[in-house]
């Protein structure tokens, strides 16, 4: 698992506005945007896209055979997706069928208003 921190513009390459392969259930950030990210991502199996254009939805589980007793309700990342839009941030998801997954936080730099 990798963990990124940084800062930079929002766009295709560095996340905060829509692109294909990119799933996020937030409005895109402007083009340009001064924005900070956080990434986290894993080198497992990856999602199929259906799954992937679930897996905000609450009490969704993307692994069927994982119970209640095992760990996870499905809410942490429809939670999680909220909090990031009340500050004006979404957060996204890009992943493939065996590639992997990159979760990434994307917040405004200058808060949720104007630059």
């Amino acid at each position: 698992m990798d963990v990124r921190v940084g800062a930079g513009r929002a766009g295709s390459a560095t996340g905060g506005t829509d692109r294909p392969g990119r799933t996020s259930p937030s409005p895109p950030l402007r083009e340009g945007a001064s924005i900070c990210v956080l990434e986290v991502a894993d080198q497992g199996p990856g999602l199929s896209p259906e799954a992937a254009d679930r897996v905000f939805e609450r009490f969704y589980r993307a692994d069927p055979s994982r119970s209640h007793e095992h760990g996870g309700s499905g809410l942490g990342l429809a939670i999680a997706s909220a909090i990031a839009q009340g500050h004006g941030g979404r957060l996204e998801l890009e992943t493939a069928t065996g590639a992997g997954c990159v979760f990434r936080l994307v917040l405004p730099a200058a808060g949720p208003g104007p630059d």
